[in-house]
């Protein structure tokens, strides 16, 4: 007799739910996850309806296919978890391989053999292995530590979820060994028990809308942060990074080096070969950067063709042999566009205390035109004990 009004009533929230998702997913167009979750609200949503018909309907709409969409909402929550971790959406063999048997049993126990606790394990199956498998996988999947609050309480939830399902069928599979009269005890229980799964469905949604946010609010951040065309930082996230190693170096000690770099003559790979070559040329580049340095470094594309790499931990020696190792990477680089020879100019200069972001560019920026006045191919680097300049390398011709 409870069953009807739950079942609106929970029909009524995945309306007011769906409403709200059409709202965010107009803001928000790219939200990773909201097109599945939509489908799961739209999945529950004529599910539970056809149950509360079950006293008007037949059996095949109020048990065969309300839960088989039921299911198939699961399958959306699983997906849409592995679409907002970008991870592998494969679903074969679990969790959707549990359905190719289930769905045959399901119908079997409906209409051949009408025994509602055998659907009843059925059903806790099937979704107990598609909750535990997007709940591993959201346990499993979240690399960013931002992500791991909210993947970690989804994922806690489809296993409370799980939890609720075997203990349901435990209860009615004590309920029909005692072969039990009075129905308005257990009516009560089941009712408690579908109340609670509705709501753990709920706040899974919404648990996964936030994971959903907060994986576009860091890849926005991301973004902003970061060259389109090579990957590398932009000049404000790494001028910002820079401010805190200085801070870090001033409490802590330490010494950083700025290894300030430019291309030779690149205005003329984009006057005779175009700007597409140019951008390949500037790729290249970068991969010769992360190659050439260390993974603490931070790489960040400057402006136009310049580059700077910060090098932690590194004094004057350290830093100029870096410099020019990737000086001489670059001018041995092959197969770029038109067969065209690059060669790179390179200003070093080592932090000191009390450092500021300004001085320290301030200062690698001078070593880098002194570089340029001397011939190009160079590295030349900033002493700031005697104010004089260090510099090494050998003039390649560009062609």
């Amino acid at each position: 007799m409870y069953t009807p009004f739950l079942m609106c009533g929970y029909a009524a929230a995945l309306v007011l739910m769906l409403v709200g998702f059409r709202g965010v997913r107009r803001s928000t167009p790219d939200l990773h996850g909201s097109r599945q979750l939509t489908w799961f609200i739209l999945c529950a949503l004529f599910g539970v309806l056809l149950i509360g018909l079950r006293p008007w309907t037949p059996a095949l709409l109020s048990i065969v296919v309300s839960n088989f969409l039921l299911f198939a909402g699961a399958m959306f929550l699983y997906l849409a978890a592995a679409d907002i971790l970008e991870t592998d959406s494969r679903i074969f063999p679990w969790p959707a391989g549990i359905l190719i048997p289930a769905l045959p049993l399901f119908v079997w126990f409906t209409y051949a053999h009408d025994l509602v606790i055998a659907r009843l394990v059925i059903h806790a199956t099937v979704l107990g292995c598609i909750f535990l498998s997007t709940s591993v996988m959201l346990f499993r999947k979240h690399s960013d530590a931002e992500h791991r609050q909210p993947a970690r309480a989804c994922a806690w939830l489809l296993i409370l979820a799980t939890m609720l399902q075997v203990a349901w069928c435990l209860f009615e599979a004590q309920a029909t060994a005692d072969q039990r009269t009075n129905f308005i005890h257990p009516d009560l229980m089941n009712v408690g028990f579908s109340y609670l799964s509705m709501v753990l469905a709920l706040a899974t949604v919404i648990g996964l809308l936030w994971l959903a946010l907060t994986v576009h609010r860091l890849d926005l951040h991301k973004m902003a942060q970061t060259d389109s065309l090579t990957g590398l930082l932009n000049r404000r996230a790494f001028e910002e990074i820079l401010r805190r190693e200085l801070l870090r170096c001033d409490r802590a000690g330490g010494l950083l080096g700025i290894m300030l770099m430019d291309l030779d003559y690149f205005k003329q790979v984009n006057d005779s070969l175009g700007h597409f070559a140019g951008d390949d040329v500037l790729r290249r580049i970068a991969l010769t950067l992360r190659d050439g340095t260390r993974p603490s470094d931070v790489l960040a594309r400057y402006g136009g063709e310049e580059f700077v790499v910060l090098l932690r931990n590194a004094g004057t020696d350290e830093s100029q042999a870096a410099a020019e190792r990737i000086r001489m990477q670059i001018a041995n680089l092959s197969g770029l566009p038109g067969s065209v020879r690059l060669t790179a100019s390179i200003g070093v200069a080592v932090s000191e205390p009390r450092d500021t972001v300004t001085e320290l560019l301030l200062r690698s920026d001078e070593a880098l035109y002194r570089s340029k006045r001397e011939g190009r191919n160079l590295v030349s680097v900033y002493r700031a004990s005697d104010d004089e300049f260090e510099t090494a390398g050998s003039f390649l011709p560009h062609s």
